[in-house]
């Protein structure tokens, strides 16, 4: 797109063929749609693209790819992204300062002109809308930033091929994580334990932390399942802040989970999961105006690495029984007498 000139047709035909070349070849996420965004940059001649997803749970759009900006995050349902998803149409704006639904705050901080607009909505394959891609200033040689039908054309073959992408990569994480809680599922651990944590071991140790929620049951008895699903939540929440480098943590099935520490012998792990225990202990999950306090208990065991993924489990789920049997809310580690 030297000097703003817009590509020919065997010009066109050549960079749709070199993306489709990379495309074929890359294989990591983030790579893949940041190529897209390009591509649909390029073939509606823009100054800046940006591919967002819409995050239900959260309720906002963020940028997964921003060409010419960082990472922008906006509420559910704001701006010209936020009309195109919500209602589900191409929206061209080539007087953007002039429409109600553009936000010009961005350009005020910043000092960025924004000349025109084209978004579109990314379906999945049910026509579900799952996103959006939006391009900026069309540039021409003659210095006009006009968005018209045919750019709409060409960016609708970029937006299918984000859709596709985002689908399969959604489907991918769904298939790898709890649904509740955001944590990785059984299914996820393994996949991580193969792909990141054996090719450590030689130059690592590891250790392992089982442990679950006391009386977990009356919980639910008493409070209900919603209040139960709040709880578990809330003490992912916990997990997850408490190991946010080198390690993972991993819903095992109902009230259990399973943290895995890179680079952290057994006494460490076990001085971290009595940090998790206090502060778990000391926490209130609050639901529907109702304070709910609970505890843990904890078995460690650090990773022996000649035994199966399975048995170091089964000893750190040994000393968490032990932990449980001798009157819970406590760390257990070492060998059991």
């Amino acid at each position: 797109m030297e000097n703003n000139r817009p590509l020919q047709a065997e010009e066109m035909l050549e960079k749709i063929f070199d993306f489709m070349n990379q495309l074929v070849d890359e294989k990591d996420f983030s790579a893949t749609i940041m190529l897209l965004t390009e591509m649909g940059r390029t073939l509606v001649n823009s100054e800046r693209a940006s591919v967002w997803y819409w995050d239900r749970n959260k309720k906002q759009y963020w940028t997964m790819a921003a060409l010419g900006s960082e990472r922008i995050v906006v509420p559910e349902g704001s701006g010209i992204v936020g009309a195109s998803i919500a209602n589900k149409e191409t929206i061209v704006i080539n007087e953007p300062y002039k429409d109600v639904r553009f936000n010009p705050q961005v350009d005020k901080e910043t000092g960025f002109v924004t000349k025109s607009i084209l978004c579109m909505p990314i379906e999945n394959a049910r026509g579900q809308v799952i996103g959006a891609y939006q391009a900026i200033n069309k540039l021409e040689e003659d210095g006009e930033s006009v968005f018209g039908v045919q750019d709409v054309k060409y960016l609708t073959m970029a937006a299918v091929f984000c859709g596709k992408t985002l689908e399969s990569h959604l489907l991918y994480t769904e298939s790898q994580e709890d649904a509740l809680t955001g944590l990785k599922n059984r299914r996820g651990f393994s996949e991580y334990f193969s792909d990141y944590v054996i090719p450590k071991l030689d130059e690592k140790t590891a250790s392992l932390i089982m442990c679950d929620i006391d009386f977990f049951k009356k919980v639910n008895d008493t409070y209900g399942h919603n209040a139960g699903d709040a709880v578990l939540v809330h003490v992912a929440g916990i997990l997850k802040d408490s190991v946010k480098d080198g390690g993972i943590v991993v819903r095992w099935g109902g009230e259990e989970f399973i943290l895995m520490l890179l680079g952290c012998t057994e006494s460490e792990a076990a001085a971290c999961a009595e940090k998790i225990r206090t502060r778990v202990e000391a926490s209130v999950c609050s639901f529907e105006g109702t304070d709910i306090k609970v505890t843990m208990s904890f078995g460690v065991k650090e990773f022996i690495k000649d035994m199966p993924l399975i048995q170091n489990i089964e000893g750190a789920d040994a000393r968490l029984y032990h932990a449980k049997t001798s009157g819970r809310n406590r760390v257990v580690t070492g060998e059991i007498v």
